[in-house]
């Protein structure tokens, strides 16, 4: 069963840096999705850096599916 995408962003450790509404390390998931909001390759874009650690401190382990959904949680801003 696939988890949520805030599910995943605990389990991955997405909310140590980031929360949907506030900066912390990193920007809040409300401003990236702001940021990529009429950007047609976000999603693509997006799981690319976490999966190469480009444009993102640390590669993230998760298969492209989860990246795929914390990707869009990410961009729902909310």
């Amino acid at each position: 069963c696939a988890q949520s995408g805030a599910d995943l962003a605990k389990a991955k450790n997405c909310t140590n840096c980031h929360e949907m509404d506030k900066k912390k390390v990193g920007p809040a998931f409300k401003d990236v999705a702001a940021k990529y909001k009429d950007n047609k390759d976000a999603e693509a874009t997006l799981a690319t850096k976490l999966k190469e650690g480009k444009g993102h401190p640390t590669k993230v382990a998760a298969s492209d599916a989860e990246l795929k959904a914390l990707v869009q949680y990410s961009l729902t801003g909310k």
